[in-house]
């Protein structure tokens, strides 16, 4: 019995101190203003150190120089709302307000801006800046692209193209005068085809150096390098082969296009001087014809502009004359020695249109024998060659051998 009696007493006693705590609970509650028991606590102050300090300017005006670059902030209030601010401190910025002021070197207030209560007072220190502010002008510059690197073998890097025409670099106008050029960057180092980027772009001096606290808009630009193998603008010959029916000769072949344009690799195409369409065979042709003509490949991997090209062949009356005097001459001769030929020209009969032989003449033909392997003190029965107009074929030649000596 003395044991339950026991908690019995200690339960009397539990009521009582819960009364006591009620009573003082309901005190601190209702003596606080608006029932806030926050109110009540401490209150503190504390300092967030080392802010940076942002000058927000007119639009027509920008910061050059600014002092001090960091103010502190003291933060004044209960504990409960002061350590709340401690802890979301991240957002809070510190503004010098240059809005309402020109160029020229101002004294301004600086003022604390995204707070994340209000229910404390912010002192930033110190309370003023001074700002130098300078008149914010704009110049629209073409941008130049720099290009690094070499690209596969055998490519062709042809001019960058820029997804903008201009950079506005804007900014103070002692610095913006500085500003030669809005440059970019790109590397193609071991490219196989064309390159697209968006790279940043940079305003530069007369020195190369990049000109600071200017802007460029737009900061990035979209950048295509085209890599391609290389064109060639290559001619296009037509030949004929055959004779025209009846007394009838080819006077004239016309190709169209006259060039085309042909992509390969350069050590290909470099040295196309022209392309030779496929023969044309003539035989039984009784006038003028126009045909299509494919373009052959001039080798592995070429792309053409064009697969075919129209050929024209003309026809017209055909003669034949006889022209004496056609004067001959030696090639292949070697310095040191004579030569000596029993002739000195020759006749030869050819055929061709008539009104091209009406007017040819014994200077619009040559006779040559080519000399390249006498030796000194030789004596050689060498054929004489005939060069010739052309559409012009030769049919007879009245000294077809010449009788020639070396000697030194």
């Amino acid at each position: 019995m003395k044991k339950r009696g026991s908690w019995l007493e200690y339960n009397n006693f539990v009521r009582l101190l819960s009364l006591v705590m009620g009573v003082a609970l309901w005190i601190i509650v209702n003596s606080s203003p608006n029932g806030q028991v926050s109110s009540g606590l401490a209150n503190t102050t504390q300092v967030l150190r080392n802010v940076p300090l942002e000058v927000v300017t007119s639009p027509n005006t920008v910061a050059v120089t600014q002092s001090p670059a960091r103010v502190n902030i003291s933060i004044t209030g209960n504990i409960l709302d002061v350590a709340t601010v401690q802890a979301e401190s991240s957002g809070i910025r510190a503004v010098a307000n240059a809005l309402s002021v020109g160029p020229g070197t101002h004294q301004v207030s600086v003022i604390v801006e995204n707070v994340p209560t209000s229910s404390v007072n912010y002192a930033p220190q110190p309370s003023s800046a001074v700002v130098d502010l300078q008149a914010k002008v704009g110049v629209s510059i073409k941008p130049q692209i720099h290009v690094v690197g070499a690209v596969m073998s055998g490519l062709t890097v042809y001019k960058p193209i820029t997804s903008v025409a201009r950079v506005l670099v804007s900014g103070p106008d002692t610095l913006v005068r500085q500003v030669t050029g809005v440059t970019a960057r790109m590397d193609i180092a071991g490219s196989g085809q064309s390159v697209t980027r968006i790279v940043p772009v940079l305003p530069i001096g007369k020195d190369g150096k990049v000109i600071p606290d200017v802007t460029c808009t737009p900061a990035t630009i979209m950048v295509t390098i085209p890599i391609r193998n290389p064109v060639h603008r290559v001619r296009l010959a037509a030949t004929t082969i055959g004779t025209p029916a009846g007394a009838n000769a080819v006077s004239a072949i016309s190709v169209s296009p006259a060039h085309i344009m042909v992509q390969g690799a350069s050590q290909s195409v470099d040295g196309l001087a022209n392309i030779v369409l496929p023969p044309i065979n003539v035989s039984k042709w009784t006038g003028t014809k126009t045909i299509r003509v494919p373009i052959p490949t001039p080798f592995p991997g070429a792309r053409l502009s064009t697969p075919e090209a129209q050929v024209t062949v003309t026809l017209a009356p055909r003669g034949t004359i006889t022209v004496a005097g056609v004067p001959i001459v030696f090639i292949g001769k070697k310095a040191g020695l004579t030569y000596t030929a029993n002739v000195s020209g020759t006749a030869i009969t050819v055929t061709g249109p008539a009104q091209q032989l009406s007017v040819l003449q014994p200077s619009d033909l040559e006779g040559y024998i080519n000399v390249s392997g006498l030796k000194p003190g030789s004596r050689a029965k060498l054929p004489v060659s005939v060069s010739l107009p052309r559409f012009v074929s030769l049919q007879t030649m009245a000294q077809p051998f010449v009788i020639v000596k070396t000697g030194k």
